[in-house]
């Protein structure tokens, strides 16, 4: 509510201020990305493309603390280049904020690459920052998404392609030697999107290999299945059913007398797996929220799974650095625009209010009884799991037919 209504006010204030100057070849780029988890693997392949174009520039992040991590995972920024914010309270957030843009200011950036989709937040930063340009989504003739005239490379968002490719666009419009209307006036290729390398770490893998046996004492690495069953409270509306889970858990074990599930996912999300194991009521199903400590941590334990079954969440895009099978659960979210980047399937219902969250609604959805996932049938979802991991289904689509990207 605050971005919306008062960061249209500050957008449009700020516009008055602004001047434009030229950029010289660029030397400091600074990418702001605050909040989505999974948004620094689909950045990759933007970030990739500057690199290749600018080898020599130092590029840098903002987000919030919970995601550094992530971007440097990527292996493209330099840990002491990627800036974090407070995010524990509004107080705190803005606090920490203000004390950002005053250490990124002296840093004199030559380009500000603005990776949210339309926030004022974004946008007003991108200016306090004080480079000499900033390249962000822009409206065009859409009514609404107001953010003032702060960008000075615009790019037009593509509801109808993927997040990765809406990225690279922006990516090639910014360092494009001449501009368009609207940008990017060209094609973004599949093959032009990429994925990371994983390089496994071998004694942080072992470690996590202890930590599956203190819930699985004679664990003798059996095929494991993650399962992670809770959005949390921000985004319920993502969950699938507890009861359906418990359905295709026991599935899962009737099925493969080898196969041991894990139930994964931060501290707070341990009530609603409880449930689960208390339901299923099998020794091969055990808890293990809480017990990875870093992200670093999931993704070794995605690694030596055997398979990830999630709701649309964070976990679905860093198992994309694996070669880990993941089956995903879509309702509020398009899978064509966020479809997990790696050997997924992803299962979604097709009902006509979904997607019910974009940019357009700054992903806000009144939405209080998802039937889109409540009538995804649990045998749908056990059906797909076990013919994913025994690899007769293509990765990349939706209900295992239709591509995503």
């Amino acid at each position: 509510m605050i971005d919306r209504y008062v960061g249209q006010l500050v957008c449009g204030l700020l516009s008055l201020f602004k001047r434009k100057r030229e950029m010289p070849v660029c030397r400091r780029i600074l990418f702001i990305e605050f909040f989505e988890m999974g948004a620094a693997i689909m950045a990759y392949s933007a970030l990739k493309y500057v690199k290749s174009k600018l080898p020599e520039c130092e590029l840098h992040v903002l987000c919030v603390n919970g995601n550094k991590e992530s971007w440097t995972l990527l292996g493209l920024v330099s840990k002491q280049n990627i800036h974090g914010v407070e995010a524990t309270s509004l107080w705190r957030f803005l606090s920490s904020l203000l004390g950002a843009v005053r250490i990124l200011r002296r840093e004199k950036f030559d380009l500000v690459v603005d990776l949210d989709k339309f926030t004022r937040l974004s946008a007003t930063i991108s200016f306090l920052v004080g480079a000499r340009k900033i390249a962000g989504f822009y409206r065009y003739e859409y009514e609404g998404l107001y953010r003032g005239n702060l960008i000075d490379l615009p790019c037009a968002f593509n509801q109808n392609a993927h997040i990765a490719k809406n990225f690279l666009a922006l990516c090639k419009t910014a360092l494009a030697e001449k501009q368009h209307y609207p940008n990017y006036k060209g094609p973004i290729e599949s093959s032009e999107i990429l994925l990371p390398a994983l390089q496994s770490d071998v004694d942080l893998a072992r470690q996590m290999k202890a930590q599956v046996r203190e819930v699985f004492p004679d664990w003798q690495e059996t095929p494991l299945v993650l399962v992670n069953p809770d959005v949390g409270p921000n985004l319920a509306i993502r969950n699938y059913p507890t009861g359906h889970y418990v359905q295709v858990v026991r599935g899962i074990l009737e099925r493969s007398s080898d196969i041991c599930v894990l139930l994964i996912g931060v501290p707070e999300n341990g009530a609603t797996c409880e449930k689960i194991i208390e339901a299923v009521d099998s020794d091969r199903c055990r808890n293990f929220c809480g017990r990875t400590q870093s992200l670093a941590e999931l993704v070794e334990l995605i690694n030596f799974s055997r398979l990830l079954i999630s709701n649309d969440n964070g976990p679905v895009h860093f198992a994309s650095l694996t070669q880990t099978p993941i089956v995903a659960l879509f309702s509020t979210d398009s899978p064509y625009v966020y479809g997990p980047l790696g050997n997924c399937v992803i299962l979604y219902t097709f009902f006509h209010c979904s997607p019910c969250i974009s940019f357009h609604n700054n992903k806000r959805s009144r939405c209080t009884n998802n039937l889109c996932l409540q009538t995804l049938p649990p045998e749908q979802v056990l059906q797909s799991a076990m013919r994913t991991m025994q690899g007769v289904v293509p990765f990349r689509t939706v209900n295992g037919r239709q591509s995503y990207l």
